[in-house]
């Protein structure tokens, strides 16, 4: 799936990286490696401007596949967008085995909309 790149964060000193690109209908926001409270803020951002400017309207797609750690702040952040983005456009694509983890132990594996790749998850008559 190809799409227009729109942000890039990374730096050395804390182990994150997210990118985001947009489709069609589609803001895909790809995060690696720890998620934790020093580093959710990129994350976050993101997130909230999405409910904005040209991603107002999107579907957005968090892949969390390459997500090795991850902490409460997660959670946080994705209960947040949730709220803010509305029913429906907050969607998972293949959350990681930690971040699978974390959502069952918080009891939150089901309310959210998730699929194994950023291809389903993407799609528009996915389910929500």
């Amino acid at each position: 799936m190809r799409g227009q790149p729109v942000h890039s964060y990374g730096t050395a000193e804390l182990d994150l990286r997210l990118t985001s690109r947009r489709t069609d209908r589609t803001l895909i926001i790809t995060v690696r490696g720890e998620v934790d409270l020093d580093t959710i803020e990129p994350l976050q951002y993101a997130l909230s401007a999405a409910r904005t400017g040209p991603d107002l309207g999107r579907t957005v797609v968090l892949d969390l596949s390459g997500v090795t750690f991850a902490g409460t702040s997660l959670i946080n952040a994705l209960l947040r967008a949730r709220r803010h983005l509305g029913p429906g456009r907050l969607r998972i694509a293949d959350p990681s085995l930690c971040v699978a983890r974390l959502m069952r132990l918080a009891g939150l594996d089901g309310h959210f909309t998730t699929a194994t790749s950023i291809g389903f998850a993407s799609a528009p008559a996915m389910a929500t």
